[in-house]
């Protein structure tokens, strides 16, 4: 697994939103803790999502979007390089 630097880019409630053209590259790996109602958007590339007590994982393709639900810990893995926004609630 890779590790992603953001720079000064924090995912997370105390960054900015949205937070627009997040480049991940394959293999990439984006830890995500209390991201509920944050809304992942793919741009380019497959990205795999999981959430700490979810249902289901989701895999997002180009044009797909994603609320995540919960409060605990979320991953984001880029199965491809991967272009991404990622927005608060409306």
């Amino acid at each position: 697994m890779q590790s992603v630097d953001y720079g000064d880019v924090a995912l997370g409630v105390e960054c900015a939103w949205p937070v627009p053209g997040v480049q991940l590259a394959h293999g990439a790996l984006v830890p995500m803790r209390d991201a509920a109602g944050t809304t992942v958007s793919v741009h380019t590339g497959v990205v795999w999502i999981t959430e700490e007590n979810g249902e289901r994982d989701v895999v997002l393709r180009a044009g797909d979007s994603f609320r995540f639900h919960g409060s605990g810990l979320a991953l984001v893995e880029a199965w491809t390089d991967a272009a991404l926004t990622f927005s608060a609630a409306d």
